[in-house]
């Protein structure tokens, strides 16, 4: 998944402790409970564009996510 544009970050959010970890896909980051993200955009009511701790950009379910 390559982003196109600057990077900015919103804010941070957290996976969800109780959530499934799941692999990434072709656009989807892979999840890891517990983890903190950087949130880049919010594209749309489902979706997250995030960027993890390997500096990896993918689309993360809102559902799972947790304010800090």
């Amino acid at each position: 998944f390559q982003f196109e544009g600057s990077i900015n970050v919103l804010t941070r959010m957290m996976v969800d402790p109780a959530a499934t970890e799941k692999r990434g896909g072709a656009k989807n980051l892979p999840l890891r409970r517990g983890e903190i993200l950087d949130v880049i955009q919010f594209t749309n009511q489902e979706q997250i564009l995030c960027r993890n701790s390997q500096r990896r950009y993918g689309y993360v379910p809102r559902a799972v996510m947790l304010p800090l």
